[in-house]
């Protein structure tokens, strides 16, 4: 057997069906940004399914080391909690 035959098969796969392997690359990213996207969402986080799109593993570990959207006020998707007191006029 030629070791060469399969490496052949695979170059004229990838030549007739480019689409094919596109599709085969961006399975990873789709399923890498939907599982950031909902980690940061249980941390208080709004987005972040591009981070993990284009960043995979990168982006994941980021996510992960976010703190909790409660204990960050300064955050910018956060708004810090502020009670409204109702003015009593006598």
């Amino acid at each position: 057997m030629n070791p060469y035959f399969i490496m052949n098969q695979v170059q004229e796969f990838i030549v007739h069906y480019p689409w094919v392997c596109g599709a085969i690359g961006l399975i990873p990213m789709v399923i890498f940004g939907i599982f950031t996207a909902k980690l940061a969402h249980k941390k208080g986080y709004r987005g972040y399914f591009f981070t993990g799109f284009f960043f995979c593993i990168i982006g994941l570990l980021y996510v992960i080391g976010l703190p909790l959207a409660k204990d960050c006020v300064g955050h910018a998707n956060v708004k810090p909690a502020v009670k409204e007191e109702k003015a009593v006029e006598a």
